[in-house]
């Protein structure tokens, strides 16, 4: 893919490499910088919740297990599945370097994010022959999103999808977590190593198309569906034009798809067995969005891309006797990627969102396509560079912004009670209990605590919470609804007790986040108090004193309490 790439391309190349990786590290830096003395910075600032439920695998991982269980739901007994192998790898690994779990995740999340931005580069030389093309498109890739900062302007939209749908846009997806790039540049890996198989440039390149996607399906066993889909389409599309059956092209992809199977089967074998784990996959929900969102979320890359699409398609097959047909063929490949994306995403289906991972790369080399080919050669002279600079920063802003937010966040310093990325800091109390939680709590011991410090405990110490996490806490409605009746003044003990009973609470880690949940004053409950910090107090719930009002109660008490 970079093979005859001069030392001058690889030097802006990876200059583009670390500007954008280093833009991805900015708030993180500016966090670390502005930590108040005596607190820590969690290292969280972009989809607080589902980060801290990254470092809870990792902890599980460094804790010996090699299989994910639930953390962030108080039931246990879970026989867990083999999934999220990666943050389990992850978590082993920052145990042997005795690496903190956060430092491991945002290491691996650049350097995956590098490899990703290479491979894109690497892809993108396959299509375009002009450096310039190649260059414009790779910073699409690096920069470009779509216009929820004007959807936000207009008031239609509050939180658009580009700025929080990490797996459809390349900058976020570096910006979001490891695995999102990881996932992503395996895809791409397998299909460039695929359609070099098809280009008859050995065998050995539908041997590393297998390899590539039995990683892609333990690292994201979804890709796989998106994978199968483009090459399948691909293939059908060379059958037709050449009227050929090429026994070996249709059978290196069945290879691909039943060596890449064992990372999904396992994951639903594991995922079904399990009456807790199946529980949960029913309500990890990740609806498409709505269409009108969808392209607004994209923008300016809509139109291009469809321009490019139309060139692809109608232009191209014309143009033979100058374009090779090799060049041809890898340019369906890039129309199919993206209508095969696109009937998955319409699919009513319960995964449908995932299906955005990986459509970046494509889009905006078919957005490039479009400027460079049909909208440019339209356009006078002195106005093609302008209005292309212009688009690129129109396509940018989103990115920006998406970036420079949690920096505000960190300025307002005004901590919120249940958003992870508006608190980034841990006070010196809420460190003190967690490393109280650490030495004296036992693998699995339930914690009642609000919504933050529920979604922060599992992933630094060996907890498990009451409520923590909006897919990953089984019934989080019901959960909220028991949360929010325990810290109501108006409760009666019995009813707090029989939460506790029922769902084997262990400790309350109580600060101001959890005062303003109700009125009710922990120490009024008879709980031995087993920690005190600057701002927050442990209280063990399954020892204390309950009179014989508090032992009785009639059957309202318990009625939303009881499990069933």
């Amino acid at each position: 893919m970079l093979k005859n790439t001069s030392r001058r391309e690889w030097g802006w190349l990876l200059v583009w490499c670390c500007l954008t990786l280093g833009f991805s590290a900015l708030p993180f830096i500016w966090g670390l910088v502005k930590t108040p003395p005596g607190q820590e910075f969690t290292g969280v600032l972009f989809n607080g919740a589902d980060t801290n439920t990254y470092l809870a695998k990792m902890g599980q991982g460094r804790r010996g297990e090699w299989v994910f269980r639930l953390a962030h739901t108080s039931e246990g007994g879970d026989s867990g599945a083999v999934t999220y192998l990666y943050y389990l790898l992850l978590g082993k690994l920052a145990g042997l370097l005795n690496l903190s779990n956060i430092l491991v995740f945002h290491v691996a999340r650049l350097l995956n994010g590098f490899l990703l931005l290479i491979v894109s580069y690497g892809f993108i030389r396959l299509l375009f022959q002009e450096q310039k093309r190649q260059r414009w498109a790779f910073v699409l890739v690096c920069t470009a999103s779509g216009l929820g900062w004007l959807l936000i302007l207009l008031g239609w939209v509050a939180v658009p999808p580009d700025f929080w749908v990490a797996e459809g846009y390349t900058f976020l997806s570096i910006f979001a977590n490891p695995h999102f790039p990881l996932a992503t540049l395996l895809a791409i890996l397998t299909i460039t190593a695929w359609l070099f198989g098809q280009e008859g440039r050995g065998g050995i390149y539908f041997v590393e198309a297998t390899v590539f996607s039995f990683l892609v399906g333990f690292i994201h066993p979804f890709m796989l569906l998106t994978l199968g889909a483009v090459l399948g389409i691909f293939w059908l599309r060379i059958w037709w034009l050449e009227r050929r059956w090429n026994w070996t092209n249709f059978l290196s992809l069945v290879a691909v798809g039943i060596v890449g199977a064992p990372g999904p089967l396992l994951t639903w074998w594991g995922t079904q067995s399990d009456p807790l784990l199946r529980q949960w996959m029913a309500q990890n929900q990740t609806l498409s969005l709505d269409w009108l969102e969808l392209l607004g979320s994209y923008g300016l890359l809509v139109p291009f891309s469809i321009a490019g699409a139309w060139w692809v398609e109608r232009r191209l097959p014309k143009l033979q006797a100058i374009e090779s047909q090799q060049i041809a063929n890898r340019w369906r490949l890039v129309t199919g990627w993206v209508g095969a994306s696109l009937v998955l995403l319409i699919l009513p289906l319960s995964i449908s969102r995932r299906f955005e991972e990986g459509f970046h790369l494509p889009l905006c080399c078919l957005a490039a396509a479009g400027w460079f080919e049909v909208i440019a050669p339209r356009l006078t002279l002195n106005l093609r560079k302008p209005l292309r600079q212009l688009a690129t920063v129109f396509m940018a802003i989103s990115t920006l912004a998406i970036t420079l937010s949690p920096i505000i966040f960190i300025n307002q310093n005004k901590p919120d009670a249940d958003e992870p990325v508006r608190s980034p800091y841990l006070s010196t109390g809420e460190i003190g209990a967690i490393d109280w939680l650490n030495q004296h709590s036992q693998t699995g011991d339930v914690v009642l605590t609000g919504p933050l410090l529920g979604n922060v405990l599992p992933g630094r110490t060996p907890v498990r919470v009451f409520y923590g996490h909006l897919m990953e806490t089984l019934n989080p409605s019901k959960k909220i609804a028991i949360l929010l009746q325990f810290f109501d003044e108006s409760s009666k003990m019995p009813t707090r007790y029989g939460i506790i009973d029922s769902w084997g609470l262990k400790y309350l880690v109580y600060g101001w986040r959890e005062q303003k949940l109700g009125a009710f004053d922990p120490a009024s409950g008879g709980w031995p108090l087993v920690y005190t910090g600057e701002d927050i107090k442990i209280y063990r719930l399954d020892q204390g004193t309950r009179s014989a009002v508090h032992r009785t109660a009639n059957e309202s008490d318990f009625a939303l309490v009881n499990r069933k």
